[in-house]
């Protein structure tokens, strides 16, 4: 598996992925926590057997606003996914996924990487971009972690710097992200 630019994924890193991957992925390393972000009807679909022992699951719509019948992104559950990042071991293969890859997952991952390196978000937003081109976290995740984090707008202000990722036909492709944020981890994957 390659990462965007070429080279083999190396050292303690968040793979981020889509749902269609996910077996592809355990198959070929060894991961010891996953973090699974499905809508409540994936949930019910999804076999959670080839996954890590240690992983959690939420579910939750990827919506950036209230919409009837749908479950919203909320304080709690951002909650869950800091908290789960900051339980992440230094040694430890992270999964993050999603059902495209495409928004709450790529948003978990830099939720879980600034939370674990403070001051570091609009570099951390630019590697994301680099790795995903498709990738448009989720805005409201993003935001409610900024504020938990008491980052004053900086998570916000630097998802919003990379836009909108680029349109794409099917399910994203892998990317990983470092565990531990440092300009050194960030050039060797």
């Amino acid at each position: 598996m390659t990462s965007g630019g070429g080279g083999l994924y190396q050292g303690r890193v968040i793979i981020v992925s889509a749902l269609r991957h996910i077996e592809r992925l355990v198959a070929e390393r060894t991961f010891t926590r996953s973090l699974s972000l499905l809508a409540p009807w994936q949930t019910v679909i999804f076999d959670d057997g080839i996954l890590p022992r240690d992983r959690l699951i939420l579910a939750f719509n990827d919506i950036t606003a209230p919409q009837p019948g749908c479950v919203v992104p909320d304080e709690a559950l951002v909650g869950a996914i800091v908290d789960f990042g900051r339980a992440c071991r230094a040694d430890d293969h992270v999964l993050a996924h999603c059902w495209m890859g495409v928004s709450r997952s790529p948003a978990a991952a830099y939720i879980i990487a600034c939370a674990r390196a403070p001051g570091e978000e609009k570099a951390i937003a630019d590697a994301l971009r680099r790795r995903a081109p498709t990738a448009t976290p989720n805005r409201l995740l993003v935001s409610l972690a900024d504020e938990l984090l008491a980052r004053g707008g900086k998570m916000v202000d630097a998802i919003d710097a990379i836009g909108r990722g680029c349109e794409f036909d099917g399910d994203a492709p892998p990317f990983a992200l470092p565990l531990d944020w440092s300009a050194d981890a960030d050039e060797m994957i």
